[in-house]
Formats: C-alpha cells, structure tokens, sequence
C-alpha cells in the first residue's frame, strides 16, 4: 500500500470518528441516551487507533504529528470519561486514566512548544491536562494530581508568554475599548 493511499486512508477515518465523535459528544450525561451511538464512536477510534499503529512509519513519512497521535488517544480517553459520567461504572474511569497516563508518558504533545503556528494544538494540550487533572482527582491520584497542577501551571505560564503578541492582536482588533494601552508599554 503506497504512502499516499495510507495518508488518505488515516485522514478518512480521522473525519469519520470525529463526525461520530461530535455527535455523541452533545449528548447530555445523564437519562437514558442513545447508547448505540457510543459503541459506533468507541469502534471507529479502535479502527482508528489500530490503524495509525500499524501504519506508523509510513504515516509519520507522510507528516503525521505526534500531537495527532496524542489526540486520537486523547479522544478515547475522554470517550471512556464520558461512559463513566453516564452509568458511574468506575472502569470507565479507570480507561481513561490508563489513556491520559500514555498520553502523558509518551510525550505526544511535548513537540508543541514554542511554535507560534500551532496555538489550536497548544489549546488541545491544556485541555488535555485539564480532562486528566480531573479524572485524576476522581480517583484520588494525589501524586499525579500534583504533578499535572505544576505542569498546566508551567504550560499556562508558557503559553502566556509564548501568545501574549497574538492576544494583543486580537485584543486590538476585535476589542478596542478594551484596556490595551496598558500592555503596549511592554510589548515595545
């Protein structure tokens, strides 16, 4: 199977799970949901997730980042949270936490940093720390909730700095009675 063909195989089924992904994601956690929904979205990220591992070196050839990578297992995990939140079975919980834990060893989202392009995979990073923060503390993690409360700090902190010109720039444009003068003073 060419690269090409692999490339555009992997990014079908990206769209396919995160269409199925956005519908389950709008359903409230709590009554009595359309389940089905969940079983269709768990089994198009398996596809997905088994895909992107058998297909790695030719998927990372063709550009394939390593936050998409801790984006797919960031989307199970939150899957499995939302499970939990809707039949408070606690081995949902326990899935996602395994899948945070990889996401956080592995490093997915560490090639992120300090590239003005990529604010939106900066956005998914704190969002992810903030998902596992909470599970984290659902399961009474206190080592690891400690270690996350300092890395979002130091991420936050980071991204202050880091997109403090972009914010001013939109602060600019989109909202000019808004106190900007104040941080004009630093910035030049």
């Amino acid at each position: 199977m060419g690269d090409n063909v692999v490339a555009r195989t992997f990014r079908a089924l990206v769209e396919s799970a995160d269409q199925k992904f956005a519908r389950v994601r709008d359903v409230p956690t709590y009554g009595r949901g359309p389940n089905h929904y969940f079983q269709k979205v768990f089994k198009a990220y398996t596809r997905l997730w088994q895909y992107q591992q058998e297909n790695r070196l030719k998927l990372v050839e063709a550009g394939l980042q390593r936050w998409e990578i801790g984006e797919i297992a960031s989307r199970i995990g939150q899957l499995y949270f939302g499970q939990y939140m809707r039949t408070s079975e606690a081995r949902f919980l326990l899935e996602s936490y395994i899948f945070y834990e990889a996401i956080l060893n592995r490093g997915y989202f560490q090639g992120s940093k300090g590239s003005m392009k990529d604010l939106g995979v900066r956005f998914k990073e704190l969002r992810f720390y903030a998902r596992f923060l909470l599970v984290s503390l659902l399961l009474n993690r206190s080592e690891m909730v400690r270690v996350l409360v300092e890395r979002f700090r130091a991420l936050v902190d980071d991204c202050k700095v880091t997109f403090r010109v972009i914010s001013l720039y939109i602060s600019r444009k989109y909202m000019p009675s808004v106190v900007v003068a104040d941080y004009s003073s630093e910035l030049f």
